[in-house]
């Protein structure tokens, strides 16, 4: 009975040592660590180990998304939010082009994650193989992605349909003007545009007139120390409450 008892404790004292791994302010170890050791592995010794690869590159990437290492998605399935209330829209397309695009790259179900477009300054082409253990986070058909809008292997999936989602890509702006009692003033410290008076959220653009609202105003995808890659704690709605008065 004590062997069953400590065997017990011994199993509960792990699985909560694992789940404390995920929350990580590092990308080592966490669910944005792609690399050998993870759910997704490859046989291929240039990319084995390394775990920024699969959203960066030093070599050939994109300037849009700092050195980003992915193929935009196109946006022609996107469904965009929209509300009897909504005052700030989007097109499928500018989605798309947008700081949340990279994150859609993975998480719309287009592009498998080990889709890349350069490693160690070459062109990644299709004669590299990757593995696909049972739950890759790769193994989802185009659009389709797994049940209840989570990849094979527990990853978010979003899918094409965003209706559910909170809008991005939209002008904040926008919406503050049309309603300014219900929205808080935008915050701008040299080139850094934010909201919230504690712990701020970034938006992103080059003046507080155009700047968006997109998934990394509330995301961090290199800090999962608070889960789901939050920004910061939503105690009290303080996520919700930095943008919206209520």
């Amino acid at each position: 009975m004590r062997n069953t008892l400590l065997l017990g404790v011994i199993g509960v004292f792990l699985l909560t040592a694992t789940g404390n791994a995920q929350k990580t302010s590092v990308i080592a170890g966490g669910p944005h660590d792609l690399s050998a050791g993870s759910a997704l592995r490859n046989n291929n010794a240039t990319i084995d180990g390394q775990t920024c690869i699969f959203c960066h590159t030093p070599h050939g990437g994109s300037n849009n998304i700092p050195l980003w290492n992915r193929t935009a998605p196109t946006g022609a399935s996107y469904q965009l939010y929209t509300s009897s209330t909504t005052t700030s829209t989007t097109t499928a397309g500018q989605l798309a082009a947008s700081v949340s695009g990279a994150c859609l790259s993975c998480h719309d179900g287009t592009i498998a994650v080990d889709v890349l477009a350069d490693v160690n300054g070459l062109a990644f082409g299709p004669a590299v193989a990757f593995t696909k253990q049972a739950t890759a986070k790769s193994t989802y058909a185009a659009g389709a992605g797994g049940a209840s809008n989570v990849m094979n292997g527990g990853l978010p999936f979003l899918g094409g349909d965003l209706r559910n989602d909170h809008p991005v890509a939209i002008v904040y702006e926008t919406a503050r003007v049309a309603r300014p009692a219900e929205f808080v003033t935008q915050q701008v410290s040299g080139s850094v545009i934010s909201v919230g008076a504690s712990s701020s959220l970034p938006l992103f653009g080059s003046s507080s007139a155009t700047a968006t609202v997109e998934c990394a105003s509330c995301h961090n995808a290199h800090n999962n120390s608070l889960g789901n890659f939050l920004r910061k704690a939503n105690t009290g709605s303080a996520m919700c409450l930095s943008c919206h008065i209520k």
